[in-house]
């Protein structure tokens, strides 16, 4: 039996504004996402999903799709999209496992990436995790400290608050892997200033022509920040350590309402000051090899002189 095979993949980097895109591809009628979107296929396919943080169990090792076959069936066989995909950040990140399966799986694969300040992106990162009530430690540099640690003891990507921030090793391996014409990297920033365009210069990477009304009105979503009150982190990290009542607010509910009600029991908090301090110089060899691997217009945080 023939497969239906992926033809893009929305690779990362976590909080960069993946989500927000896919829900902006997923209103293109000739655009399939799989659900979940975040399979990990490509990065777990032969080290498996066994991570050890808070709430791993019930998240990533859930929803992990790290069998071939049962990844290939997230994927319809009679269909007329033009593009099917999913949007893994651990793609990215773990490119020494994905890209050989990525390749060994379609030679063409079409690869999208967003990148996000470092700083910005690992703050993001642990607001999320703090939002969601599975992080311990408040204070986002005592958190920082204890990343080596984390990664020892299994915790899985999202924890990694400085390595998923660097991104140099991952695109050199990229473009190693794939012909550069097969990749495109976008911003956070972009998505921020003009998500239309983005996301329709994003449709045109991909070769598919524009659909009417198409990713209008989109949210922003999987938004970071602070619970106002201390009885909503309660009630959220209740929620997301019950399986029963993930599923009932999940079917009873739409994607973007409950987008809608975190904005609204959320804050975002601003980067503090002595974290992008501490941490800003960390990545300033990184971000060098990164801007000279691009041949394009960058965001001042990547530009020569913007750090």
């Amino acid at each position: 039996m023939t497969r239906t095979l992926p033809t893009f993949l929305v690779i990362g980097a976590a909080r960069s504004g993946t989500t927000g895109l896919v829900e902006g591809l997923r209103t293109h009628p000739r655009v399939f996402v799989t659900d979940p979107k975040e399979p990990h296929y490509f990065a777990l396919h032969r080290i498996g999903a066994d991570f050890t943080a808070p709430g791993d169990e019930h998240t990533i090792n859930r929803v992990a799709v790290t069998d071939r076959d049962a990844y290939l069936d997230l994927y319809p066989q009679d269909h007329d999209y033009l593009v099917l995909g999913d949007a893994s950040v651990s793609t990215l990140y773990y490119h020494e496992e994905s890209l050989p399966e990525v390749v060994r799986t379609n030679p063409e694969m079409r690869l999208v990436v967003l990148l996000r300040e470092p700083v910005g992106r690992a703050y993001s990162s642990h607001q999320y995790m703090r939002a969601r009530g599975l992080e311990p430690v408040e204070d986002f540099l005592a958190a920082v400290e204890l990343e080596g640690e984390r990664k020892q003891e299994g915790w899985h990507h999202i924890w990694h608050y400085t390595s998923m921030s660097r991104y140099a090793d991952s695109l050199e391996a990229v473009y190693a892997a794939v012909p550069r014409e097969q990749v495109g990297v976008w911003f956070h920033d972009d998505l921020d200033t003009d998500y239309l365009g983005t996301v329709s210069s994003i449709l045109r990477f991909l070769e598919v022509p524009p659909a009417a009304g198409e990713a209008t009105g989109v949210p922003r979503v999987n938004v970071s920040g602070q619970p106002r009150f201390a009885p909503v982190h309660r009630a959220i990290a209740l929620a997301t350590g019950n399986e029963r009542i993930r599923t009932f607010v999940k079917e009873h509910s739409s994607y973007r309402f409950r987008e809608r009600i975190r904005r609204a029991v959320l804050q975002s908090d601003p980067i503090p000051v002595e974290a992008r301090d501490a941490l800003g110089p960390l990545f300033e060899k990184d971000l060098d090899r990164v801007r000279n691997l691009l041949d394009q217009c960058v965001p001042p945080w990547l530009d020569e002189g913007g750090h």
